[in-house]
């Protein structure tokens, strides 16, 4: 799922859906188009659109909290996979005090290989580092605002330990993102994973991007194909309806929570460039784009100690 989400972007952002000058460095530009949800042979254009809105609605909200905070903050990364967003933030001069990222130690060992043989993604880590030296193995890097951290998301005492490891502080206002990472674990893990976050932080906020209304025929088709390629969806279950998602946030020690789908995302986003994108290539199953929107939703849920 890690190589798919990256292909995806990557060919989105070679098409100019939106613009990032990193991804190219840890994904190779793919030669044939593949559609990571819904398998159709090639990558169409409903699917590169339904990733532009995940980018800008995910960004959004993160960009909000950055504001809120004055970036006096920090950010957990939850299976991160080959993100990008460090350096995106860090061009916009909108780094947090420190950025965490989270993945299975494989993934993670990847991507550090990626940022050490490349100038382009080691030299802004760097730029932003100050004080003692850089730490960096196989499994794990750790700069003074960016850190990369190999565990398992099922199994939160390590990787609160791990974290803390790498200097988190649990008394700074804390954002958490979490995309197309809950649905691979069961409900129990995931319930688990959510506790634990909203007990650590006094102040912190989740994103959760992923599934949403999979109870339908569309949505069972969804589960066949991922099936098809070994990918199990463990916790489909809270996916069910945009109330079960909200309320597995609540019941979860979460204060207030919301839940959109992607279609309402889409309606919400700068007209003029929903135009410029709309004009690159033509969309031609309105229908179908719809149905995939509606079944990904964008979940938020903050827990507010000092009324932020």
């Amino acid at each position: 799922t890690c190589e798919d989400a990256s292909v995806c972007k990557r060919f989105a952002v070679s098409v100019g859906y939106w613009k990032d000058p990193y991804i190219q460095y840890f994904v190779r530009q793919a030669k044939e188009r593949k559609a990571p949800e819904i398998n159709r042979g090639k990558l169409e254009r409903e699917d590169l659109t339904s990733y532009y809105a995940r980018v800008h609605g995910v960004g959004y909200l993160i960009k909000a909290f950055l504001a809120k905070t004055e970036c006096n903050c920090q950010i957990v990364n939850l299976g991160a996979g080959m993100d990008t967003l460090f350096w995106r933030l860090k061009d916009e001069n909108l780094l947090p005090r420190k950025y965490f990222e989270v993945d299975f130690p494989m993934i993670v060992a990847r991507k550090i290989h990626n940022i050490k043989s490349k100038p382009p993604l080691s030299k802004p880590i760097m730029e932003s580092h100050s004080g003692d030296s850089l730490l960096i193995d196989s499994h794990s890097l750790d700069s003074s605002r960016y850190s990369i951290v190999g565990a398992d998301l099922r199994f939160s005492s390590d990787l609160e330990e791990k974290l803390k490891k790498h200097s988190l502080d649990i008394h700074l206002p804390t954002l958490l993102v979490a995309e197309c990472v809950l649905v691979y674990m069961t409900p129990q893990q995931s319930a688990n994973l959510l506790k634990w976050a909203a007990s650590t932080f006094p102040v912190a906020m989740v994103i959760n991007y992923e599934q949403v209304n999979m109870r339908d025929r569309f949505g069972q088709i969804m589960i066949e194909n991922l099936q098809r390629r070994q990918c199990n969806l463990a916790g489909v279950e809270p996916c069910s309806s945009l109330d079960s998602q909200r309320e597995r946030l609540l019941l979860n020690g979460w204060e207030n929570a919301r839940a959109i789908d992607m279609m309402k995302v889409y309606s919400f986003l700068p007209q003029a460039d929903v135009k410029r994108i709309e004009a690159l290539e033509f969309l031609d199953e309105k229908e179908l784009f719809e149905q995939l929107m509606q079944h990904y939703c964008i979940c938020w849920a903050s827990k507010d100690s000092s009324n932020l």
